[in-house]
């Protein structure tokens, strides 16, 4: 189970990252400043949650370890 925490983890922080760069380099002429702020919120929240399931792959980790 905590492996796969830690997959989508590194999976949704990575797309955050590359949806930040898509969306600060290329978007950023093609949309207003409200839709531009909008899917920056977006991408925020995609940070979060990755940071979030990755925080739980770690504490799912330990408590395996510690029960064994």
């Amino acid at each position: 189970m905590n492996e796969i925490a830690l997959l989508f983890a590194a999976f949704f922080g990575a797309t955050a990252i590359i949806l930040g760069a898509f969306g600060a380099h290329l978007l950023k002429k093609k949309l207003s400043i409200e839709q531009l702020k909008s899917f920056e919120t977006g991408v925020k929240y995609q940070i979060y949650h990755a940071i979030v399931l990755l925080v739980l792959g770690f504490q799912l980790k330990e408590d395996t370890a510690i029960n064994k």
